[in-house]
């Protein structure tokens, strides 16, 4: 069987998505994963076979950002009419790559509205995979306009639905009739490596705080003044940042370990995980079972308040995240074992999950 999966525009998607693709690779099937040019090489790093089908660069991808409404509901939005406009544009290079390569069943990320668009003009079974906790239905607004005139020319009134849908969410943190014909599937973290060091695997003496921005470029004198208002918690801080951004932070902060380490490593010996709200990060430290203080939330806060309210961690609202804020805040999770305990509970319910191989069956069953 033939797999091709879109998983999205930035890398958290294509990572989110990685563990099926391996499953249906090691189950003996073929599997290609398209994406922008920005992401491309986010593939290719991660061991599978990528396929460019939209000339967007990452430069394309910092400034749309950069300009990006600050208004959550406005940026959703936005984001909505680039991702149609997207996959309105990815539509020849899926068709070329159909022509030689026909794929028997096409899986999508959540508002990567490539894939069902490809699956329909095809006649194959589409699959939505969500690759994190958001509701993508905030972003059907902005894509609605852009998609019309294409669903119009095809004869439809909407994006045709997928025919199965994938949800990585936890029981408890779903939204109620979220698993209304939904399969359920085990996330499992996939990111790109380097080689190990003892601190990144080793749980020291004095509890451990991770910070994170991401895939995001942040101010790096935001992270210096946060970094150190946790540190007078008497923690061990990491930051996880890019090189390029470390460069700037390892001299105001010589305790700290500041630049890039694989998630899935670290996670686990870590107390608290402080992060943007960015659902790859989300789930991993869901995963590992450690509990989130969540700052600078946008479009994903209704899905981190959810997180919060279930007692797994604390979201600051806008107007609570200044540098003191943030620390009281981590302080609170660190005094009250309460939280731990409800993260713990969330990432056993994310381990009872079937896993990406017992999903690929169903894939399998759905191409015949």
């Amino acid at each position: 069987m033939r797999i091709l999966f879109i998983p999205g525009n930035s890398p958290s998607p294509i990572f989110s998505h990685a563990a099926l693709a391996y499953a249906a690779r090691g189950a003996g099937h073929e599997v290609v994963v398209g994406g922008i040019e920005w992401v491309v090489p986010d593939i290719a790093a991660i061991g599978l076979t990528p396929l460019t089908i939209a000339p967007v660069t990452g430069a394309d991808v910092a400034e749309f950002m950069g300009n990006a409404p600050a208004d959550p509901a406005e940026q959703a939005v936005a984001v909505g009419r680039i991702y149609a406009d997207i996959a309105l544009r990815s539509q020849p290079a899926l068709l070329d790559l159909a022509a030689q390569w026909r794929p028997d069943l096409v899986v999508g990320g959540s508002m990567f509205y490539s894939a069902p668009l490809l699956a329909h003009t095809l006649g194959v079974p589409s699959v939505r995979l969500e690759w994190d906790r958001t509701d993508s239905a905030i972003y059907a607004p902005g894509a609605r306009d852009v998609l019309a005139p294409e669903l119009e020319r095809r004869g439809l009134d909407a994006v045709p639905d997928p025919d199965l849908w994938i949800d990585i969410c936890p029981p408890d943190l779903r939204t109620p009739g979220q698993e209304a014909g939904r399969q359920p599937m085990r996330w499992l973290p996939v990111n790109p490596q380097r080689p190990l060091e003892p601190w990144m695997y080793t749980k020291g003496d004095r509890p451990r705080v991770y910070i994170t921005a991401g895939a995001r470029v942040p101010d790096p004198r935001a992270l210096v003044h946060m970094a150190r208002g946790v540190a007078d918690l008497g923690v061990e801080v990491v930051i996880g940042v890019a090189e390029h951004v470390a460069a700037e932070v390892r001299g105001d902060l010589p305790e700290a370990h500041v630049g890039w380490a694989p998630l899935d490593v670290v996670a686990p010996t870590c107390d608290v995980i402080l992060h943007h709200g960015g659902g790859v990060t989300d789930m991993a430290s869901l995963r590992a079972g450690v509990p989130q203080l969540i700052v600078e939330q946008d479009v994903s806060a209704d899905a981190m308040r959810r997180l919060a309210d279930y007692g797994a961690g604390l979201l600051l609202e806008p107007g609570a995240q200044r540098t003191e804020d943030i620390a009281a805040a981590c302080g609170r999770i660190l005094a009250d074992p309460a939280y731990g305990d409800r993260a713990r509970a969330l990432s056993e319910q994310m381990a009872a999950l079937p896993s990406p191989a017992e999903v690929v069956g169903l894939l399998e069953k759905l191409a015949r």
